[in-house]
């Protein structure tokens, strides 16, 4: 079965019954659509190489509760997301064929990245069409709600996409293991989890018996942008042995204002690197310092990376635990030490 979609993706639906039949499209569209040249040549490579959809007995129900079809040998995986590629990698990968500008982990994907050995189709939002249908996967990874439009053309096109898009420590696991039983990986993928779990058991030790800090983590400066309780940041606040103090915020991430972070008054401010300059100016001023982890130099700098979605999340959650356990105040001249 060969779907194909108008630049209009506007079909009707015995239409759709007509290609589910192995006919031609040639009736059923509502309306005729003019394309421009560069649109006719894109309409083409996706009738050329939009894959054929064989039975298989394999369905998953993916992070955003769609169920996907997956073939049982799955050779060609393209990630939209740096953290979904990151988790093919530590698994197999030469399986990946397909990854965005930011894949940066682990070193061997980076390596591929350099020698030109995987093609980047780009980054999550601006995704080249064209380069995925020319790759050809026999799966699509893709990150959660904010990635539908680029994940709903290629759905109507016939590829599995798949939502990997966990929020928590056993939603990761569970995509992880199932990353693993799809690519027969299973055992390597056990053995990776097993560590994982073994460190998780040190810190979740560390964190008994120290009082719960508040904890405000700042993910952008311009405006102010902060995490939510469906975050994955936020679970490693939590097992670190903090209190988000915005956990009562449902989305991943949202912008707050001052006024709302010197009312829930955090005890431990962290900031992403890159925002040093941020701190020196602001944090000096008279509202800033009406807040408690300002008052007492509480202040700490983690990388982006420290708090991704990935199976390699215990180097930041110390670096976490570390900022909220510290016996002496660390004001911004330790950061150095943060990171």
């Amino acid at each position: 079965m060969i779907i194909l979609v108008t630049a209009s993706n506007v079909l009707h639906e015995d239409s759709m019954r007509s290609v589910a039949s192995g006919t031609r499209l040639k009736a059923g569209i509502r309306r005729r659509v003019k394309l421009s040249l560069p649109a006719l040549l894109a309409f083409t490579l996706m009738a050329v190489h939009s894959p054929v959809v064989v039975a298989s007995d394999r369905f998953v129900t993916d992070d955003q509760g769609f169920r996907v079809e997956i073939k049982n040998d799955v050779r060609r995986i393209v990630s939209l997301v740096p953290t979904n590629s990151e988790m093919v990698c530590l698994l197999d990968c030469s399986r990946l064929v397909g990854g965005t500008r930011y894949d940066r982990f682990p070193e061997e994907l980076a390596l591929r990245i350099r020698e030109k050995r995987l093609e980047v189709i780009g980054g999550g939002f601006d995704a080249s069409l064209e380069k995925i249908v020319q790759i050809a996967p026999d799966l699509i990874l893709v990150n959660g709600p904010s990635q539908q439009k680029v994940a709903l053309p290629l759905k109507k096109m016939g590829y599995p996409v798949w939502s990997v898009w966990p929020r928590d420590l056993h939603r990761l696991k569970r995509d992880f293991l199932l990353l693993g039983e799809i690519l027969a990986q299973a055992v390597k993928a056990k053995k990776i989890l097993n560590e994982v779990e073994h460190g998780l058991a040190a810190i979740e030790q560390r964190a008994k018996g120290n009082p719960k800090k508040r904890v405000y983590l700042q993910v952008a400066s311009d405006p102010l942008i902060t995490v939510g309780k469906n975050s994955f940041p936020h679970w490693l606040i939590s097992e670190a042995g903090g209190i988000n103090i915005f956990r009562d915020v449902i989305l991943d991430s949202t912008q707050v204002s001052l006024e709302s972070i010197i009312a829930r008054d955090p005890e431990v401010a962290i900031f992403l690197t890159g925002q040093e300059n941020f701190v020196k100016e602001k944090l000096g001023r008279p509202e800033w310092k009406a807040i408690r982890a300002v008052q007492r130099s509480q202040i700490c700098f983690v990388d982006s990376a420290d708090i991704r979605r990935s199976v390699q999340f215990l180097a930041g959650l110390i670096k976490i635990q570390s900022c909220l356990l510290r016996d002496k105040p660390t004001g911004p001249a330790a950061s150095a030490e943060a990171r």
